[in-house]
């Protein structure tokens, strides 16, 4: 794929796509595209609402029936299961880590294995989570590992 980028005089970013068939690198290329410019809609204790960036997400776990997702900052709650969320957010890096909890790949710093064929991966704010013995080859392959 040959990728160019242009600056000029717009009212608002643009992106065109040129291909010759709309095969399954330029499906992907658009769900990419589309789920980046969508926005999380989260609330606050205050249950006020928030909207954000998928980057801005460290992880989300499913907690009692509901969902709180976690940035570097604040834990919000969120209307959306964990189920939606990975597949709105799948192709941004957030990836299924056990049955509770997806973590986004582009936030993790290191990771260790541990006894049992688990993965203890620690997010940007040092937190640490761990990646079950189920998740952890789908892990190591997303990885390149």
């Amino acid at each position: 794929m040959k990728i160019m980028m242009e600056h000029a005089q717009v009212q608002e970013n643009e992106v065109v796509l040129r291909c010759p068939a709309l095969d399954e690198e330029m499906l992907w290329v658009l769900s990419v595209l589309h789920s980046g410019i969508q926005r999380l809609c989260v609330w606050d204790e205050q249950r006020c609402t928030v909207l954000l960036s998928p980057g801005e997400v460290m992880y989300c776990e499913s907690v009692e029936e509901r969902t709180y997702v976690y940035t570097s900052q604040e834990v919000y709650q969120c209307a959306l299961s964990l189920a939606e969320l990975e597949g709105r957010y799948g192709q941004l890096g957030f990836f299924r880590a056990g049955k509770p909890t997806l973590i986004n790949l582009h936030r993790i710093r290191t990771l260790e294995s541990r006894p049992g064929g688990r993965i203890e991966a620690t997010v940007e704010t040092g937190e640490k989570l761990v990646v079950s013995r189920h998740y952890a080859p789908l892990l190591r392959e997303r990885l390149g590992m």
